[in-house]
C-alpha cells in the first residue's frame, strides 16, 4: 500500500511539474496587404513556419489570403509565448528566414511587395566639429512601424547607376551604353529592421 501511494504521489509531482512550463499564450495577428499595386500576376498569400524553442516544443504553420491596400486580408492567431525559428515564404514565393520573439500580443502587417517604405528624415543632434563650427547631424530611418506593430517588406530588386571602384566587388555586371559605363547589382529590400523590433532576420 506504501509502494502504491509513493507512486502516486510521484505522478502528481511530475504532473504539477509538467504543468509548471510557460504557457502563456498570445494573440498573433497577421495583415496582408501584400498585392502590388499595380496588379502583378502570382501567389502573394503569406505562409509563415515557426518552430519554438525546446522550452515549449511548439510548432505553427500560418497561411494568410492574398490582400491589397484597399482590401487586406486579416488573420488573428493565438500561439504560445515563445522565441521561436521563422521562416516566411511572400511575394510570390520569396522566402526569408529569422526570428520571431513573441514575447506579448503583435501585429504584423505585409506591405505592398515592391513598394519601398518611406524614409524619415529626423534631427538627432549637434556637435562641434574641429573647425570651431556647430554642425547638425541628420539621420534616416525606414517607417518599419513600432515595436509589436511592424511593417514587414522583403522582395529583390535590381540597382543599378554609375560605378565607384572602391566598391567594385559589390556589382554584378556592367553596362556600356554610349559614354557611360553603368553598374547593375541585386539587391534585397527588407523590414523592420533594428534590434527593437521582435521580426527579426
Amino acid at each position: 500500500m506504501k509502494k502504491l501511494s509513493l507512486l502516486v504521489l510521484l505522478v502528481i509531482v511530475a504532473t504539477t511539474l509538467m504543468a509548471a512550463v510557460p504557457t502563456k499564450m498570445i494573440r498573433l495577428t497577421i495583415i496582408n496587404k501584400s498585392d502590388p499595386v499595380d496588379g502583378s500576376a502570382g501567389d502573394f498569400a503569406v505562409y509563415m513556419k515557426l518552430t519554438g524553442s525546446e522550452v515549449t516544443g511548439s510548432y505553427y504553420y500560418l497561411t494568410v489570403p492574398a490582400g491589397s491596400r484597399d482590401e487586406p486580408v486579416v488573420k488573428v492567431f493565438t500561439i504560445m509565448s515563445d522565441a521561436y525559428q521563422r521562416q516566411t515564404w511572400q511575394c510570390n514565393g520569396v522566402r526569408s528566414s529569422g526570428w520571431l520573439i513573441a514575447s506579448g500580443n503583435m501585429r504584423l502587417t505585409f506591405t505592398p511587395c515592391g513598394q519601398f517604405a518611406c524614409w524619415k528624415w529626423g534631427d538627432d543632434r549637434f556637435f562641434t566639429n574641429c573647425a570651431g563650427d556647430t554642425v547638425a547631424v541628420y539621420r534616416r530611418k525606414i517607417q518599419s512601424g513600432e515595436p509589436r506593430m511592424e511593417k514587414v517588406t522583403y522582395f529583390r530588386y535590381l540597382a543599378y547607376g554609375q560605378p565607384h571602384w572602391s566598391v567594385a566587388e559589390l556589382y554584378a555586371g556592367y553596362w556600356n551604353f554610349g559614354c557611360f559605363t553603368w553598374y547593375y547589382r541585386f539587391r534585397t529590400w527588407r523590414t523592420p529592421i533594428g534590434c527593437q523590433f521582435h521580426y527579426q532576420y
